[in-house]
């Protein structure tokens, strides 16, 4: 990746966005470039601590059970993060990163991150809100797992994905992940989700044509 290209990925970063041409300068200094293939594990618990970014393609984060079985934590795209909480001293016991297209990452490791964060205020500010919003989108995972029956833990992701408790004319939304992996993140089998699906299609409550769903009634008020 030669220095256009870093330059490129950072303004598409949104942790680093607003800063000056000075700074981005300073910041591209401390990045440190790596490309993985599809099926590349990106991080694992015996990787260094480090602040990985996703300059393009897609990283997936999941933990390992008791068994060795994934649970989907969530699709990591362009821009986003993965690992902050180890470089304050968590230690990761069992979250994995794999890319699941061709990705590029910019990695900062433990030092020079915290240096960015003590010299530039405004990334530990937008630091501090991207945060909050990883771990409001893990809270909503955690109260979906709470929930014995697959059909309304089904039911409620599709509510949350139309934005919306009323649909008072059909909705069109498009599930953002692989269906495997939200098999995986709704803590089900893909057949299991299928068929589920299966079953509200056939109650006319949706329509669905891969991962494009049209939804015709607020059917989750039924549960």
């Amino acid at each position: 990746m030669n220095t256009k290209e870093k330059m490129c990925c950072l303004h598409h970063i949104p942790l680093f966005q607003q800063l000056s041409e000075k700074e981005y300068q300073h910041i591209l200094r401390l990045l440190h470039h790596q490309q993985f293939k599809k099926g590349d594990i990106i991080f694992s618990p015996d990787t260094k601590e480090q602040l990985l970014i996703v300059s393009s393609g897609k990283m997936k984060v999941y933990k390992l059970n008791r068994l060795g079985k994934e649970q989907f934590i969530r699709m990591v795209g362009r821009g986003a993060y993965e690992g902050e909480n180890y470089l304050f001293g968590c230690e990761n016991a069992n979250l994995y990163g794999e890319a699941t297209t061709d990705t590029v990452i910019c990695a900062l490791y433990e030092s020079d991150f915290k240096t960015l964060l003590n010299t530039y205020p405004q990334i530990n500010l937008k630091f501090l809100d991207l945060n909050a919003q990883k771990t409001i989108e893990l809270g909503i995972q955690t109260e979906l797992l709470s929930i014995d029956k697959i059909e309304e833990r089904l039911a409620l992701y599709l509510a949350r994905l139309s934005h919306t408790d009323k649909a008072l004319e059909p909705q069109h939304i498009k599930i953002p992940i692989p269906l495997k992996e939200l098999a995986s993140y709704l803590g089900t089998s893909p057949e299991t989700l299928s068929r589920k699906l299966r079953d509200f299609e056939k109650k006319n409550w949706i329509k669905r044509q891969q991962k494009e769903i049209t939804i015709l009634s607020p059917f989750w008020s039924f549960f």
